[in-house]
């Protein structure tokens, strides 16, 4: 068997290090206005930016749609390359696999209400962008690969259309945010809400996100009658299955491994050895893709909320257990009461260490957002779990589809009722503008000594309770 000596330590400590520093470093230069922004040369794409082009390219991802147009990632390979985000009527129906011939205006990604839309397309590798041109289809041949993603493309909006026809809006286009990623399915008025209430984790597929999920499943399960460890692995196969219903979407794949990970923290309690595979996970997503740190909001709150999963979560976790100990209830009540306070815990924990990238990305500070996740979140699992079935008997019962997603739209209905509810009080959500990441780097200064102190204090008084006879042991 593989023993652990001071050499093998010393090797990990120092590969954790080396990983923490490559990731620091990047944090720091990530920084300067065109930080690992690519220089574009007369091989690229973009270097035609601003100027009337006729090309061919292919449609490389999957269609983004709203109510009012479709956006579609154009591939162009050969002498002249790169990516083209292009903006188009919803109708003629273009998607993944389609050759285009395209003519129209490329240009550079513009600011928009202050929003830097170059360097968010940038961590797609995006630098051009093409409004509204004349398109027609073009000759196209697929190889394997791209036709097995295409038909996983088309399977996951075959439930999407499932979806559509069985539940009306608004209620339909969140159900296909929180089940398939469709984050522009939900109306502009909606995510606003979302956000003042504090809710908008919900929709967007980041690591919070899929644990928050995860640990709905598992409290679920849990409340069923089915044991913690199958409750696991039933919670296991989903953050395995979950990417290919999104289409294998990068985000999705992102965090559904690093939702794995945060599973396995809160399951095993192997911090030690789920912090260095953390860091290491992210340290490698940088190395492909250096933008995301500075970019990419779900990736942010992906390891964000792992780290405080791994570190503060256990400070809930045993105070709800020492209080519950103190009120000796019944084991079924006493579990019962603690899966809701550990969803509770869950959820705190999870805006506690997401704050100051919502005040810097959002420029607000929803104030009602424990009481709003409490009441909502909640639904996560069953609404989840009655969705999945609703789509499944409706494939093979058509007919009865309204009746199958009666049970998911009445939930759907009930957080749409609450958002809106609690977004009423004008305190609801306070306006900060100012809030720059010096000050979020001392925010969470300020939350490492607390969480260390608090550890301290355990740990002195774990010592302290120790009869002579187990030092003694020791």
């Amino acid at each position: 068997m593989f023993k652990f000596t001071k050499y093998n330590l010393s090797k990990a400590k120092i590969f954790l290090a080396f990983n923490l520093f490559f990731i620091i470093l990047i944090f720091i230069l990530g920084f300067g206005d065109k930080a690992f922004i690519k220089k574009i040369n007369k091989d690229d794409l973009a270097y035609y930016n601003n100027k009337n082009l006729s090309f061919t390219a292919f449609v490389c991802e999957e269609a983004d749609l709203d109510y009012k147009s479709r956006r579609l990632t154009l591939c162009l390979n050969g002498e002249i390359s790169g990516k083209v985000l292009l903006t188009t009527n919803l109708y003629p129906e273009y998607d993944y696999g389609d050759y285009l011939d395209v003519k129209g205006e490329l240009k550079t990604p513009p600011s928009i209400d202050g929003f830097d839309y170059e360097n968010y397309l940038a961590r797609y590798d995006i630098y051009s962008v093409i409004y509204f041109p004349k398109i027609s289809l073009a000759s196209s041949s697929l190889n394997w690969s791209q036709n097995v993603y295409k038909k996983l493309i088309k399977f996951k909006q075959s439930l999407v259309k499932v979806v559509n026809n069985n539940l009306p809006e608004p209620e339909a286009g969140l159900a296909n945010a929180i089940l398939f990623g469709y984050r522009r399915t939900v109306l502009r008025e909606d995510l606003q809400i979302f956000s003042r209430v504090g809710l908008s984790h919900m929709i967007a597929i980041s690591g919070s996100h899929i644990t928050i999920l995860s640990a709905m499943i598992i409290g679920f399960f849990l409340n069923i009658g089915i044991s913690r460890r199958r409750a696991f692995y039933l919670v296991f196969s989903f953050l395995i299955i979950y990417p290919l219903i999104t289409g294998l979407s990068a985000s999705a794949v992102r965090s559904a491994i690093m939702g794995g990970l945060a599973l396995i923290a809160v399951h095993y309690q192997r911090n030690s050895s789920l912090i260095k595979a953390l860091v290491f996970s992210a340290a490698l997503m940088l190395v492909f893709n250096p933008l995301l740190l500075r970019s990419d909001i779900g990736f942010q709150l992906s390891f964000l909320a792992l780290l405080g999963i791994i570190y503060i979560y256990p400070i809930g976790e045993e105070i709800t257990r020492t209080k519950l100990d103190k009120l000796n209830l019944k084991k079924k009540k006493k579990d019962f009461l603690k899966n809701i306070i550990d969803t509770i815990n869950l959820t705190l924990v999870s805006q506690i260490v997401i704050l100051p990238i919502a005040l810097i990305n959002f420029k607000q500070l929803s104030t009602i957002a424990p009481l709003a996740n409490v009441l909502v979140l909640w639904t996560f699992a069953p609404l989840l779990a009655t969705l999945i079935i609703a789509i499944f008997f409706s494939l093979i019962i058509p007919g009865l589809g309204l009746l199958f997603f009666l049970i998911p739209y009445l939930i759907l209905k009930y957080i749409f009722t609450v958002s809106n509810l609690l977004s009423t009080p004008a305190w609801a959500a306070i306006n900060i503008n100012g809030f720059n990441w010096y000050l979020g780097a001392g925010y969470y200064l300020i939350l490492f000594l607390a969480v260390y102190a608090f550890k301290r204090k355990e740990v002195r008084a774990h010592h302290c309770d120790r009869t002579p006879e187990s030092k003694k042991n020791l």
